[in-house]
């Protein structure tokens, strides 16, 4: 039974997948036009991968984006001023990845909700949102790696974010 135990331990650090990967980094979320009042934001994106095998594992997302909009050089007579916003997805689901020997490309589906704040008259907006992307992460060393790009897509019944796209880079650490 030791020598069961030993073995498998050997076996499983000799494994070039990660159990866990975090990634955190920079997020851009652009806008359009029905996602009044926030225009394009600038933010944070984080991840958790559990990986249980080389091309399957479960991610949870977290990104935060903000912006601040002058209403005023804006057509909109009812309000004037500059707003803040805030949205703040939080997604799960699965990815699948196809890792070479320094490149990991994936792809996930992701299931969650969204939330988008302003502090123009205090409007708030919590919904559901779906998301899929791609990304590619170059690995720097068996612990670390950049993640080149991540680009997905994310859609909501949140006021403030009905159809973008989000992209992010950052550095994944590899467990």
């Amino acid at each position: 039974f030791f020598l069961l135990a030993l073995i498998n331990n050997v076996a499983m650090a000799q494994s070039e997948v990660p159990r866990m990967e975090a990634f955190g980094g920079f997020s851009y979320l652009p806008s359009g036009s029905e996602d009044f009042p926030r225009s394009k934001s600038y933010g944070f994106q984080t991840s958790i991968t559990a990986n249980l095998n080389k091309w399957f594992g479960v991610v949870g997302d977290f990104g935060g984006q903000y912006s601040r909009t002058n209403l005023s050089n804006l057509q909109y007579p009812l309000f004037s001023g500059t707003v803040k916003t805030a949205m703040y997805e939080y997604l799960v689901g699965p990815r699948f990845s196809i890792r070479t020997q320094r490149a990991n490309i994936f792809g996930h589906l992701l299931f969650g909700g969204a939330s988008g704040r302003t502090d123009l008259r205090s409007f708030s907006d919590t919904e559901i949102a779906i998301g899929a992307g791609v990304g590619l992460d170059i690995g720097i060393n068996s612990r670390m790696a950049i993640r080149a790009f991540q680009f997905g897509y994310l859609g909501s019944f949140t006021d403030m974010l009905e159809n973008n796209v989000r992209l992010g880079t950052g550095i994944v650490f590899r467990f």
